[in-house]
């Protein structure tokens, strides 16, 4: 391992909501780096199931929000309660490897004008909870080594850049951290690298897990129109390079494979009509399959042909739910629009979190 001086420079921050299957796992994780952090926070966003008496038998600063206002808030209060000069955010269902913040750290000092950070999920879950955890993990896994939207659950980034970004939007319970990188002036780099990784504790439920999907896609017209908004009036938006997974184009969302998938579930009843119809929904399945043929062949390599064909499933109504949610998302981007609301953060303009109870 390349050596990285100890500085007392890394402020940790951990938002929870509810978590005490897994923060103590989290704490620990943090606690057993290898670069040790100066600082250590957990924002408890009112949580009702005791996780907050976890946190407090770990030598950490809890501090607990005024209310319950989701990520982008916690992340915002614990910024604002840090002063060390390199933020690393970490989820509370999740158990970082030993050397993740020392990779982070060499990563960030190693590369030019760099802005963020961002490590990768483990392609194993922290708690294997059955075949819909699985999946969900080893996508997160794939789709986070391929990508450069930006994600905060394994992620250092200095704290000029993320005021300098406007911080995050408070208004937005999802997609937060994706929306963030859009603020990020184009000056900045983006790290994606393998070496920073975190075990992920996912929704293990099939549901559960196609609702969470739908909800989060329902912001992403927002995102995307604020974006555009910025750029439209001058403002550089998310323009970072991607480094060190041999990735080295922003990857567009998966239209054609959500629309493809929603396709053949929507076409499916023509086989009422006529056995020969059923053309119609083989087109558009054979279309999503070679579109997710990459990801279905790393299954595959995985865990086999089983799991491959079981994700490939799992990836048809993951996809289905996806633009299902981003046309709801419309709906929201429309109403915005007639009321003139949903105006983007100003880059340059440090939020002002309320303050909250420190102990």
């Amino acid at each position: 391992m390349t050596n990285v001086a100890w500085r007392p420079d890394v402020a940790v921050i951990v938002p929870n909501y509810n978590k005490n299957k897994t923060l103590r796992a989290c704490l620990e994780s943090v606690y057993a780096q290898t670069y040790a952090p100066a600082e250590v926070v957990v924002v408890d966003d009112v949580s009702t199931d005791g996780s907050a008496a976890i946190a407090r038998e770990f030598p950490c600063a809890v501090v607990v929000a005024p209310r319950n206002g989701g990520p982008a808030a916690a992340r915002n209060l614990g910024v604002a309660s840090t002063s060390a000069p390199l933020l690393f955010f970490v989820d509370s269902d999740t158990a970082l490897a030993p050397d993740a913040i020392h990779n982070a750290v060499k990563a960030y000092r190693d590369t030019p004008d760099c802005g963020m950070v961002q490590g990768i999920y483990d392609i194993e879950p922290l708690y294997d909870d059955g075949p819909v955890e699985r999946y969900r993990v080893l996508c997160e896994h794939y789709e986070r080594s391929r990508t450069v939207a930006t994600f905060l659950s394994c992620t250092l980034v200095p704290r000029h850049v993320f005021q300098e970004a406007g911080g995050l939007d408070e208004r937005l319970r999802d997609g937060e951290d994706f929306e963030f990188g859009t603020r990020v002036p184009a000056r900045y780099r983006l790290v994606v690298t393998t070496s920073v990784v975190t075990r992920a504790d996912d929704e293990d439920r099939f549901w559960g897990c196609l609702r969470e999907r739908f909800v989060r896609s329902t912001t992403l017209p927002v995102i995307m129109v604020r974006a555009r908004r910025l750029r439209g009036q001058g403002t550089v938006g998310f323009q970072l390079n991607m480094i060190g997974t041999g990735q080295h184009k922003r990857r567009k969302p998966p239209a054609i494979s959500s629309a493809s998938a929603t396709a053949t579930f929507l076409t499916l009843p023509l086989a009422f009509l006529s056995p020969w119809l059923l053309a119609v929904p083989a087109a558009a399945f054979g279309i999503f399959l070679h579109r997710n043929r990459r990801f279905a062949g790393f299954a595959r390599a995985h865990r086999g042909a089983g799991f491959a064909m079981w994700v490939v499933w799992m990836q048809l109504c993951f996809h289905t739910a996806f633009f299902l949610g981003a046309c709801a998302g419309l709906l929201r981007v429309a109403y915005e629009l007639v009321r003139r609301q949903g105006e983007p953060i100003r880059p340059g303009l440090s939020p002002a979190p309320p303050a909250g109870a420190h102990e």
